[in-house]
């Protein structure tokens, strides 16, 4: 029995997370899990990227028994390196307004349905793209320096192995990668003026492997586990778990909410820009077809908000009571407004100021604010799954909850009532388990993708709504 490390890491917390296959069954086991936070340093936000190192540094060392090694992230940010291999400054977070001005810098150069066409990839500020534009306009010497541009999961890589690579899922989330070609886009580095040096060599999950030998890390050296590139973006890993990408929607439910289905070839059509819908790669360069729009990111700034101002903690199964006796009639907020991605925003404020403007009423009890959130962000479901069936010709009856939000009874009903669709909520923890997947493939602990799902699905709460 070989046991596998998996790293899955989103934007408010990182997990270690055991997983092994002992007697036909599936087992995990939590080995860590630690909470980070955004630093603000002269106006520029920043990932405490030398905590979230020395954490996954130490879990390595305390648990040096396991034969493989994976890292899943959040896309979009990266870091980059020197020629002597060393990281210039800690990765900024996709926060950063800053990045507004590194949209304005590609707009003043191409037409963004241009870039649109050439990457495939949703337009919005946080997007890799315009971040290293800003890093060459506010960071010139830095961005002169860079040999390198590594993903957040791949400069992980780098610092446990030594390898400098480019997985394909996590590179599909910059926008300077051509999904309709599946290959880095010449056309975007040429027109942007970028350097096209900055990309190391790309690679697809699980095909090939270092190993901490060769770690940055000189305490790793001494161990010689495995570490494989798996599909670096969480939402493509998470994706592992569905067995249907085709005649089902997924809705990967998280900090982000994504909702879509797989396609067999990249959507770059005019109407797919307005409606700014995105195209990702997953396991074998499968594409994915679906929106990005804000998710449970609102609805936890906003525990956290009322949280501080009652002076108590607040049970998500006092929310969910609360939702689910709620029949006030509300207005409703986009949550594809960029305000309500904004770091720092004042939930409240920004929810009653949103409504005001156009002439709606905000909620009267403080729970309120809990049900509008929820149907604000299945009112945003509805509306994509009706724009992704009009540019599809298709009808869609079924819809795969994953993530975190899957937990949430509440929401999951009204998804099933407001979408009519069958829901299927579940396994929670699809990200890691996506990871955990590919790690035991590599160690042929299971033979392929089917069986190791067949058996986290056998140990894993999945449940359905009507």
């Amino acid at each position: 029995m070989k046991k596998v490390l998996a790293f899955d890491m989103g934007a408010t917390s990182i997990r270690g997370i055991l997983g092994y296959v002992e007697n036909g069954q599936f087992c995990t086991k939590e080995v860590m899990r630690m909470s980070h936070k955004i630093q603000n340093k002269d106006g520029r936000l920043y990932w405490d990227w030398e905590s979230i190192a020395k954490k996954i540094e130490e879990t390595i060392l305390e648990n040096p028994d396991v034969s493989t090694i994976g890292i899943d992230t959040w896309g979009v940010d990266f870091g980059v390196i020197d020629q002597e291999g060393n990281l210039l400054e800690a990765p900024h977070s996709y926060r950063d307004e800053k990045f507004i001005e590194g949209r304005e810098e590609a707009r003043a150069l191409l037409d963004e349905f241009e870039l649109f066409q050439n990457s495939g990839n949703q337009i919005m500020t946080i997007n890799t793209v315009y971040q290293l534009l800003a890093l060459k306009k506010f960071d010139k010497e830095i961005y002169d320096r860079a040999d390198k541009l590594l993903m957040i999961p791949d400069l992980l890589f780098y610092l446990l192995t030594g390898e400098k690579i480019g997985e394909e899922s996590i590179w599909s989330t910059t926008g300077l990668y051509d999904l309709s070609k599946k290959q880095v886009s010449e056309h975007l580095f040429e027109k942007l003026k970028l350097n096209k040096e900055l990309v190391p060599r790309i690679v697809r999950a699980g095909e090939c492997k270092g190993n901490t030998k060769n770690s940055r890390l000189e305490s790793l050296r001494a161990l010689s586990i495995d570490v494989i590139p798996v599909l670096g973006h969480d939402t493509a890993s998470a994706l592992l778990m569905i067995e249907d990408t085709k005649d089902s929607l997924f809705l990967s439910c998280g900090t982000w909410s994504l909702i879509g289905t797989s396609v067999p070839e990249a959507k770059v059509s005019r109407e797919v820009y307005d409606k700014n819908l995105t195209n990702e790669l997953s396991y074998k360069s499968e594409t994915l077809f679906f929106k990005n729009i804000t998710g449970l990111y609102l609805l936890e700034k906003y525990k956290a908000e009322l949280e501080e101002r009652l002076g108590r903690k607040i049970p998500f199964q006092e929310i969910t009571d609360f939702v689910k006796k709620d029949e006030e009639s509300r207005s409703l907020v986009d949550m594809d407004a960029e305000v309500f991605g904004r770091e720092g925003i004042e939930v409240k404020k920004e929810i009653d100021a949103f409504i005001l403007s156009r002439g709606g009423t905000v909620p009267k009890e403080d729970f309120s604010y809990f049900t509008l959130i929820y149907e604000s962000m299945v009112e945003k479901y509805r509306e994509v799954k009706e724009d992704i069936e009009d540019i599809l010709g298709r009808n869609f009856t079924k819809l795969h909850m994953i993530g975190g939000g899957a937990r949430s009874e509440v929401l999951a009903e009204k998804i099933a009532k407001k979408l009519k669709v069958q829901v299927k909520a579940g396994p929670y923890e699809s990200s890691a388990l996506g990871n955990i997947l590919l790690c035991l493939l590599h160690e042929k602990e299971i033979e392929s993708i089917e069986e190791g799902r067949k058996l986290i699905y056998a140990a894993s709460e999945v449940k359905d709504y009507s």
